[in-house]
């Protein structure tokens, strides 16, 4: 008897623990608050980075679509490893999920997320690609049917860049969530471990404190960003696998829950009409320039968030504007609403932190010329045994000022 009630009481707190956990929310904004577009703009939320059965990942292309689809996404760009021939008829959209079919690339030891290639001239297999891509990566600008050239996972182990970084690099992902729970697992197996236990009570609460400041990736960013304008993406690197060794695998996590956690969220000027090739046209632009920003809206969801840069004359110009820096200019950032635990909006120039904010609208007078970016993070509080720390929720893409 006393063996038994050894085995069944550990057994009673967990469950009962994960009973807490099934309903336990982060509550950084509070749910009955409705988000709106930000003043003057759009906002649309999509996933880039996707892999299908056609590659590495465990869906198909029409399973993909409907977890685009429950998840409330407007578009999906998906980029199954190497594929050289694409299907470019499956591009359309899906009810309101507007679909585009890109690819990510093995370039040397690393993978390169290509975007909005209207071409397929540079795609001749993995062997003969090494050389058309060296070509576009060494050529600014290159010729723009190529589409973007986006270094996946840059620290990534086993996949890390070698040398300098080429001119023609058009940008990196600051989050790739593949790599964020192999990153717990090689540096914080414990912690991996524990996310694994409760991930079937909480799925977002399992992923979300695995999340750390995005700290190699932005100062990367920072970096390249001193030579041209370059963005800032997230990416799923959605397989929904599970790997058991080499061969055997489960589909975990989901393509929807996966989703649901970070999102790429571009601001528009005009909303979208339904009308696909416009559509394609405002986004992957919106894209290109850098328009958007970055978010784990795991969190909260971030629609209403904005940051521009208000000139003397009242111009407005978006995240990713190139401009002469002009006096009286000022970064006018706001939130969709105030978070209810504590938050820091956080302005950088060239890479150093120059205003900590803790307001819902905060308006900073430009002291001249750099490479200006906005982030957001705030400090909820986790169930034991975590508690209480810094987790990064928004990045907005830079502003070039020269």
């Amino acid at each position: 008897m006393k063996w038994f009630t050894l085995l069944i009481l550990p057994l009673f707190c967990f469950v009962f623990y994960g009973a807490y956990l099934f309903q336990y929310d982060l509550k950084i904004i509070p749910q009955e608050l409705v988000s709106q577009h930000p003043y003057g703009f759009y906002d649309y939320k999509g996933v880039l980075n996707i892999h299908t059965r056609e590659s590495t990942g465990s869906g198909t292309h029409k399973e993909v679509i409907r977890a685009a689809q429950d998840a409330g996404l407007d578009f999906i760009s998906i980029t199954d490893l190497n594929d050289f021939n694409p299907d470019n008829s499956l591009e359309a959209y899906y009810d309101n999920v507007l679909v585009f079919i890109d690819g990510e690339y093995s370039y040397l030891n690393s993978r390169l997320v290509n975007l909005f290639a209207t071409s397929t001239e540079h795609l001749h297999g993995v062997g003969r690609s090494q050389v058309f891509f060296n070509d576009l990566l060494n050529s600014n600008p290159k010729p723009e049917d190529a589409g973007m050239l986006i270094l996946a996972h840059p620290f990534k182990q086993g996949y890390t860049w070698s040398g300098d970084y080429p001119i023609g690099l058009d940008g990196i992902e600051i989050i790739n969530l593949k790599q964020i729970w192999q990153h717990a697992w090689l540096t914080r197996k414990m912690s991996f471990l524990w996310s694994l236990l409760i991930f079937p009570f909480n799925d977002r609460l399992a992923f979300i404190r695995l999340v750390e400041d995005m700290k190699d990736e932005v100062a990367l960013l920072d970096e390249l960003s001193q030579t041209r304008h370059r963005v800032g993406i997230s990416g799923a690197d959605a397989e929904a696998r599970f790997l058991f060794g080499e061969v055997s695998w489960i589909r975990f996590p989901s393509y929807e829950t996966l989703f649901s956690i970070s999102t790429n969220h571009v601001l528009l000027r005009s909303e979208l009409t339904g009308n696909e090739k416009s559509d394609r046209e405002k986004i992957s632009q919106a894209i290109r320039k850098g328009s958007f920003y970055i978010s784990f809206d795991i969190l909260a969801n971030p629609k209403g968030f904005n940051a521009v840069l208000r000139s003397a004359n009242g111009r407005v110009s978006t995240m990713g504007s190139e401009l002469k820096w002009e006096e009286g200019m000022q970064l006018e950032i706001d939130l969709p609403h105030k978070p209810n635990v504590p938050f820091d909006v956080d302005i950088y120039k060239d890479g150093e932190l120059m205003v900590v904010s803790n307001s819902k609208r905060t308006v900073f007078q430009v002291p001249g010329p750099g490479v200006y970016r906005v982030r957001v993070r705030v400090i909820p509080t986790f169930p034991l045994p975590d508690g209480k720390r810094w987790v990064p929720w928004i990045y907005g893409n830079p502003f070039f000022l020269k």
